[in-house]
């Protein structure tokens, strides 16, 4: 992710993460094709922002069962 997302993005890709785990990007992504569908392409955009910081944090995690140094 080239520069830092606005504090709204981050902050719904984060409780995305939390609520939905390994299937929020599936559901970010579920979420952008029915604002398209209804003609909204703006929030479809805000919602592939924050799809894309959705895979940012998902990125950063780290693996169960691995230690951090």
């Amino acid at each position: 992710m080239p520069c830092r997302p606005a504090p709204d993005i981050w902050q719904m890709a984060r409780l995305m993460d939390e609520r939905y785990g390994a299937d929020a990007i599936l559901e970010s992504l579920s979420v952008a094709e029915h604002l398209l569908e209804d003609g909204d392409s703006q929030g479809a955009a805000r919602w592939r922002q924050i799809q894309q910081a959705i895979l940012w944090l998902q990125a950063q995690a780290p693996v169960p069962g691995e230690s951090v140094h």
